[in-house]
């Protein structure tokens, strides 16, 4: 009895130091660095096969070297996207999680990164392996660790203790629970999780529709301005105009921290000649401020057509109900009644799971499962709760950067065309 008693703990006590040292290895700069850090040598820039005949193609002529090179070229997978999480990691040493890794998720595809995105998610073992590597992964690192170590607890109470109090006649419950409530309450805590998910990407996509209409009527503006009007300093101020807007409301949707140094700095250097920089940073609404400067630029335009001027006002109003739906995105989060229920419900089961799962596998003799298999699984639950919390605020893992700059540059494009 004895020996069996000690076989079991030494199979609980090499499970856990096993998911230890694989957990540290994966963390590890070491690993890191072989991993992130070090470029791969096996791959060159571009891979160009033979040219291939018509029978391996629906096609009657046989492909040339454009044609193919076109069909299989390969990235070179060395060169990260600016501000990706990759180069972070990088340039860091580490995989940033957190609040950190948000500023790096704020992703902006090229052709290029199409073409790599669509090779990586074909690769089944390539997607398991990164998944250590994950910013995701490491933020579940208390959930998963807890649910783990109730998960050691049971085993060792079950397979340790009990069988020892039975030794010496000692009777002592074992931690047990039947498989049926996690059957038929599963499907509930699916519908929350799957719902909340479903509402927190609706606002990522509510915030993204608002930039982008934001984005062409701040385009719209300079292009009307410099039909109808023939003042080439009022259409240059137009465009200045545009770009503080959309400035202004980034800076009100980013961490003060993070942007209000830049902002300050941008918007001076842009009205340098001017104090209408000055006035709106100092106003106590900056965004308010800034929509009003745009309407004052755009009644001063010498416009031909009156009736031209009051369709171009519409692309102003446009602009302010887009910013009043970001406002309201960034200030209203998923109702906190139904977040918290949901993190109780996910976490009680969870915290559960294995005492259901170690009465299962007991039926198989295999209760050496229950501790990777309550790991995993509450992994996969917690890793989508943790998705959608990511989402519910999109705006700092949105690239708002990115859409302002391309509001500059349009306009400056357009009264270049101008100036023509």
């Amino acid at each position: 009895m004895s020996k069996m008693i000690l076989s079991k703990l030494g199979t609980i006590i090499a499970l856990v130091i096993l998911l230890t040292e694989n957990c540290s290895c994966a963390f590890s700069p070491s690993s890191l660095g072989s991993r992130l850090i070090a470029p791969a040598q096996s791959r060159s820039d571009v891979h160009v096969s033979p040219p291939i005949t018509s029978s391996c193609l629906p096609t009657t002529r046989q492909l040339t070297n454009d044609e193919h090179f076109i069909l299989y070229a390969k990235i070179d997978s060395n060169e990260d996207r600016e501000g990706s999480l990759a180069a972070a990691t990088k340039a860091l040493g580490k995989v940033p999680y957190g609040e950190i890794s948000r500023k790096y998720r704020r992703t902006v595809f090229k052709h290029d990164d199409w073409v790599n995105h669509r090779q990586s998610n074909s690769k089944v073992f390539d997607n398991l392996q990164s998944m250590f590597f994950s910013g995701v992964v490491r933020q579940l690192r208390p959930q998963v660790g807890s649910v783990t170590a109730v998960a050691a607890a049971v085993m060792g109470w079950n397979m340790g203790v009990v069988d020892l109090a039975a030794s010496y006649n000692i009777w002592l419950p074992t931690l047990t629970l039947p498989v049926v409530p996690f059957t038929l309450s599963s499907p509930a805590l699916g519908l929350l999780l799957v719902f909340r998910t479903n509402a927190a990407y609706t606002r990522w996509m509510a915030a993204r529709d608002s930039w982008a209409r934001m984005s062409a009527h701040s385009k719209n503006l300079v292009r009307m301005g410099s039909i109808f009007s023939s003042d080439q300093s009022a259409v240059k101020e137009m465009s200045n105009a545009c770009w503080l807007y959309a400035r202004t409301v980034m800076n009100k949707l980013s961490s003060p921290g993070e942007d209000e140094e830049e902002y300050i700095e941008e918007v001076l250097e842009r009205y340098q000649d001017s104090s209408i920089g000055t006035r709106v940073i100092k106003s106590k609404n900056r965004v308010i401020a800034a929509w009003r400067q745009l309407s004052i630029q755009l009644h001063s335009l010498p416009a031909s057509d009156p009736k031209a001027l009051i369709e171009t006002d519409k692309s102003i109003i446009v602009l302010g109900e887009c910013t009043a739906i970001c406002e309201k995105i960034y200030s209203s989060p998923v109702p906190l009644v139904y977040t918290r229920h949901t993190a109780r419900f996910l976490s009680l089961w969870a915290l559960t799971l294995p005492c259901a799962l170690y009465s299962a596998f007991s039926a198989l003799d295999q209760t050496w499962a229950t501790l990777p298999a309550t790991s995993i699984l509450a992994f996969f639950l917690f890793g989508v709760d943790e998705l959608a919390m990511q989402l519910e605020e999109p705006f700092s893992i949105l690239p708002m950067k990115y859409f302002v700059d391309d509001i500059s540059e349009s306009a400056e494009i357009l009264t270049e065309t101008f100036e023509e």
